[in-house]
């Protein structure tokens, strides 16, 4: 049979992914046409290629016709000499106990056993059979409930995990014809002609009035995701490239930057470095809309010292003197303190006295200089105290105020105050107390900062041990 034009414009994709002989190729296979056709076209190119495919095939058991489909797929492999591994999970169950929607627990438990497959397989690459046409349905998707150029740029070709769409530049109809003319029977998922999914309102309701007033409006929708695409990786690369600029910190809790820099970005820029800072800390950006980025930029930026906007998910972007910060924290309704996630300061052992090293805390934009030495440090400031390490356990902490919290301030003779009622005392406004970091040990506060020393830690002219902090702003 004369090679199909479809299998030489299908080559041509396998080449820009960069594929060698022999690599090792998972190749997920629903039984339905796009699928089985990218089987198909794998198992036929032409040399230099010759691939080793193991098929995966995974039964979500929404279905009842979903067992007959998996027979189908195992067959199918087996009757083509090819490997293959089956599994059935119940996956509107996991959508249920993970609070997901059909679809994305249905995508996230089938991108796991994918990758949980090519692991156990060997395999170099996974392919799946996405096409032009849904490139095109995606894209009005997005757009109509509302993306920007990260989200109209559509599904990519490739990405990291050696996942490959090499269907990508072929039509819907260009694979029907293949089927055809290569005579391979397919799978009909029957909840495809289902209208209840925006995707199939699409696909049977939206496209054909488009194609009324342009008939290749499929071309011209994948090739507008196309272009999209390749901005979104250069202003993904631009926003990259100002990070040193910018002094981006990144830890656990936290992520800062330089108000200054930020400011002096391009609109967009800023939008994605506050986007970028986010992934960070939560590894994606679920519920976080274009209103949140919009109105977290302009309440701290444009805001006072101290500003901050609740985000979704338990983050909160702030204003801290010359840092702009995203860190978790939890604000209670009704209030205004704010309690930031502790951040953990393990100190060197006296056996290595002296000692002199420098802790970072970018969610409170401050350094901490700790030092030992075996007399008192007369030069007390608001910005830096002596502690008698033999009255303290390591790890320090430093946190925000909680309520209940007590200390013993210095000068006080001994006697426990309540926190809050030292800031009532010390004319301190609820809305600034959240600035305001606290250290503590497991023995309680030591210092509340740039305020009182807790006197029961107080180093002294009796102390053998004295443990020096001297802070100041990161800088």
């Amino acid at each position: 049979m004369k090679p199909s034009l479809l299998l030489e414009k299908f080559a041509q994709a396998i080449r820009r992914f960069g594929l060698a002989p022999q690599d090792k190729v998972l190749v997920a296979v629903s039984g339905g046409p796009d699928s089985v056709c990218l089987l198909h076209l794998l198992k036929n190119l032409p040399s230099p290629f010759s691939l080793s495919l193991h098929v995966a095939h995974l039964n979500h058991q929404f279905r009842a016709e979903a067992k007959d489909e998996a027979f189908f797929v195992e067959r199918l492999a087996k009757n083509w000499g090819l490997p293959v591994t089956l599994s059935a999970q119940p996956v509107a169950q996991i959508c249920k106990e993970n609070g997901l929607s059909r679809q994305a627990g249905a995508r996230q438990v089938r991108y796991a056993f994918f990758e949980k497959t090519a692991k156990k397989t060997a395999c170099q690459w996974i392919a799946l059979g996405h096409t032009a046409d849904d490139q095109a349905e995606t894209f009005l998707m997005r757009m109509l409930r509302g993306s920007g150029v990260s989200g109209l740029s559509g599904i990519p070709e490739q990405r990291d995990g050696g996942f490959i769409r090499p269907l990508m530049n072929c039509s819907r109809s260009e694979i029907m014809q293949e089927l055809s003319r290569a005579d391979l029977a397919f799978c009909n998922d029957p909840s495809n002609q289902q209208k209840v999914y925006l995707r199939n309102k699409i696909r049977h309701d939206l496209l054909p009035i488009l194609e009324s007033y342009n008939p290749k409006i499929k071309e011209a929708l994948h090739r507008e995701a196309t272009l999209l695409g390749a901005e979104d990786d250069l202003i993904h690369q631009s926003m990259l490239a100002q990070l040193p600029r910018l002094d981006a910190q990144v830890t656990a809790e936290a992520v800062s930057f330089c108000v200054a820099s930020l400011q002096g970005l391009h609109l967009a820029l800023q939008r994605r470095v506050l986007r970028w800072g986010i992934e960070q800390l939560q590894g994606h950006l679920n519920g976080i809309a274009f209103k949140h980025i919009e109105a977290a930029l302009l309440h701290v930026l444009s805001g006072k010292d101290g500003s901050i906007y609740q985000l979704p998910q338990g983050l909160n972007v702030q204003k801290n003197g010359l840092k702009f910060c995203i860190f978790r924290g939890l604000i209670e309704e009704g209030k205004n303190e704010f309690h930031l996630q502790e951040s953990e300061c393990a100190l060197p052992k006296w056996e290595e006295a002296p000692f002199s090293v420098t802790r970072d805390f970018p969610s409170w934009n401050l350094r901490f200089l700790i030092s030992s030495s075996s007399k008192q440090d007369d030069s007390f400031s608001a910005c830096k105290a002596s502690f008698d390490f033999d009255k303290i356990s390591g790890p320090l902490f430093i946190r925000g105020w909680r309520q209940g919290d007590r200390f013993a301030p210095l000068g006080m003779g001994g006697r426990h105050k309540k926190l809050q009622d030292f800031f009532i005392d010390a004319k301190i406004k609820r809305v600034d107390r959240h600035r305001i970091p606290v250290l503590s040990s497991r023995e309680g506060i030591l210092w509340v900062i740039g305020h009182r020393i807790d006197a029961r830690f107080c180093a002294t002219d009796r102390s053998l041990r004295v443990l020096t902090i001297a802070v100041q702003e990161c800088v």
